[in-house]
């Protein structure tokens, strides 16, 4: 079986969850499901095609795949944008390091030569 997620409004789930009763939410949840399908495809043979597409409820349904859509293209393309800048700075991170260890070796031939304890007087 294969699991749906939706979002509903809170006045329609406390109306569903007082018409659930003891029932099982996914039991529940799929009777409305199974019992809407079934419907719809008894009428679908009654109705024309056309009444079906010109609907309200499928116009917004449209609109809002299409805000969907175009929302995950930008997503996407920020995320490419993102992964760029991430290995642009690991690249700047690798040539500041290789700078600091140049310079420390060069700072650690300029000091002098460490003396023993017992020549600093001289």
């Amino acid at each position: 079986m294969k699991t749906i997620t939706i979002r509903v409004d809170e006045a329609i789930f406390q109306q569903i969850e007082a018409r659930r009763g003891e029932a099982s939410k996914s039991d529940f949840y799929r009777n409305i499901l199974i019992e809407y399908i079934s419907n719809k495809s008894e009428n679908a043979l009654n109705k024309p095609e056309d009444d079906l597409e010109s609907s309200e409820y499928v116009l917004n349904i449209r609109k809002e795949n299409e805000t969907l859509r175009t929302d995950a293209s930008h997503k996407d393309a920020m995320l490419v944008l993102k992964d760029d800048r991430i290995k642009d700075l690991q690249n700047q991170l690798g040539f500041l390091q290789f700078e600091y260890q140049k310079l420390s070796n060069q700072l650690y031939k300029l000091l002098p030569e460490p003396r023993k304890w017992w020549m600093f007087w001289k």
